[in-house]
């Protein structure tokens, strides 16, 4: 029964902290997207440091990070996404309209300040997957260093 338990061991890792990540993302992005990019790197040390001691054994730590962080980082995503939005909502468009108005100098229709609220949602959304899976992968390389030597 014991290797039965420990099969998917990343996967099963990434997608706990996926959850516990899409929660979280979702009420940290609710003050910004920049909010949601340090959650994430939370997020990704946490999970890559337990998919490595779950796949002690039998993965490198450095790819079970890797994998759990691969598996975590589409629900942290769209939870930190939907956080954004629903801030983004109470704040309403008109009101985004007129700061970047007062910001830019130039005048800023409505609808061109939603399209480009949503184009810079896009891009942190990117961005947060890139630092969740990149420090998920590094902090399971750190924990299969420190666990002692891991098989070939």
């Amino acid at each position: 029964m014991e290797p039965e338990a420990k099969q998917g061991g990343a996967v099963r890792v990434g997608m706990i902290w996926g959850g516990v990540g899409g929660v979280v993302g979702f009420l940290v992005s609710l003050l910004g997207s920049l909010a949601g990019l340090v959650a994430a790197a939370f997020i990704g040390f946490s999970c890559g440091r337990r998919a490595a001691e779950a796949e002690r054994g039998r993965r490198k730590g450095a790819l079970a990070g890797l994998v759990g962080g691969a598996m975590a980082a589409p629900v942290f995503v769209l939870g930190a996404s939907a956080g954004t939005l629903a801030a983004a909502r109470q704040i309403g468009a008109s009101a985004m309209a007129q700061s970047l108005s007062d910001w830019m100098g130039m005048e800023v229709s409505a609808e061109q300040a939603w399209d480009l609220f949503l184009v810079s949602v896009a891009f942190f959304a990117l961005l947060q997957a890139a630092v969740l899976i990149g420090l998920s992968a590094a902090a399971g390389a750190w924990a299969g260093r420190r666990g002692g030597p891991q098989p070939p």
